[in-house]
């Protein structure tokens, strides 16, 4: 997992001065590589402390490890996406071919028969993805609730699912431990709770777990930050999934009559 995952995966999670961290450490990213931690720590005006216990938070053992990560992260962001347009294109068409490769009727039903429908994201890109597919259900008569991206939140509201509720996680990695294990417990709870994925394409633990997943792939744009600062990533195949997502399900009602 390297640092641009581990950072999206962790963004329900930081807190607003490691967040200003992140963008320090990511806006010259292959100097920061180069400096002691000291010397970060005096550029960043953050104790070490700070720095070292971001490096815990994020998956990492310790200061050398972030130097190594920041260090491949600025080589990844120098590499422009020349291919930005055919690999648009390749993705577009795997998708609908995966889309359609897949049986989704149960899928469908599990949708139309839900009483709430929950939306749990793990960032801030998965934020957006929530909301769009909210916004979308609603559009087609479906209710849906957003919830906070914060673990206490999903522990919470985990003591109130009905049986036939549907709760939806979108998460980058779809490897967050924590998350996990929260909704095997909530499993434990309710075992009519039926679980959707949307993860980046991959073999992961939430996938593993879930009644449905469905997964994404996402890739790089042309341009890069000068200052080498995280790469922008395009989230377009994602929004194409949810699209056929939900025009299957409309396509699904109207057949059904």
């Amino acid at each position: 997992m390297n640092l641009q995952t581990r950072i999206y995966e962790k963004q329900g999670v930081l807190s607003e001065s490691e967040k200003e961290i992140i963008q320090g450490l990511l806006s010259s990213a292959k100097e920061n590589s180069q400096l002691s931690l000291k010397d970060l720590s005096k550029k960043l005006y953050v104790s070490e402390s700070a720095i070292f216990r971001l490096c815990k938070k994020l998956g990492l053992s310790g200061y050398s490890e972030l130097r190594f990560e920041l260090l491949a992260a600025s080589s990844v962001n120098h590499q422009p996406n020349n291919n930005f347009i055919k690999e648009m294109a390749d993705l577009t068409t795997n998708t609908i071919k995966q889309f359609e490769a897949r049986n989704l009727t149960n899928f469908y039903i599990d949708i139309q028969t839900a009483k709430n429908i929950y939306l749990y994201s793990t960032g801030w890109q998965q934020e957006l993805l929530a909301s769009y597919i909210s916004k979308e259900l609603f559009l087609l008569g479906k209710q849906t609730v957003l919830l906070p991206s914060a673990l206490d939140e999903l522990k919470m509201r985990g003591q109130f699912f009905n049986k036939g509720d549907m709760l939806w996680t979108i998460s980058y990695s779809g490897n967050n431990s924590a998350i996990v294990n929260e909704l095997k417990n909530i499993r434990l709870i309710d075992d009519k709770l039926k679980l959707v994925s949307l993860t980046k394409m991959g073999s992961n633990d939430l996938a593993t777990i879930s009644d449905y997943s469905f997964f994404f792939q996402t890739i790089d744009f042309s341009y890069q930050n000068n200052g080498g600062g995280n790469p922008r990533s395009c989230f377009s195949p994602a929004y194409i999934l949810i699209d056929l997502l939900i025009n299957g399900y409309f396509d699904w009602q109207q057949k059904k009559g």
